[in-house]
C-alpha cells in the first residue's frame, strides 16, 4: 500500500488531501477508528516503508491530513 501511495502522491499531489480525508472518514465510519489514530498509523507506515524522506512525509501529512487526524503529540 505504501508503494501505491508513494506513486499516487508523486503523480497526483493535488488529490492527496482528499484521499487521506476519505481514508480517515471510512476508517471512522466503517471501523470506528478515530481519525487521529488513522493519521498516526499512516505516518508510521510511511516512515517505515516509503521511499520518500521523513521530512517530506511529515510536511506532506502536516498539510494533507484533516485536522481531526493530526496528532496532538506533534
Amino acid at each position: 500500500m505504501v508503494k501505491i501511495f508513494d506513486w499516487y502522491v508523486q503523480r497526483k499531489p493535488d488529490h492527496t488531501a482528499g484521499l487521506l480525508s476519505e481514508i480517515c472518514l471510512e476508517a471512522h465510519t466503517q471501523l470506528d477508528v478515530e481519525p487521529e489514530t488513522v493519521g498516526k498509523l499512516i505516518r508510521r507506515s510511511l516512515h517505515l516503508d516509503s521511499k520518500l524522506d521523513k521530512e517530506t512525509i511529515d510536511a506532506l501529512l502536516d498539510m494533507a491530513l484533516p485536522p481531526s487526524a493530526q496528532s496532538s503529540e506533534r
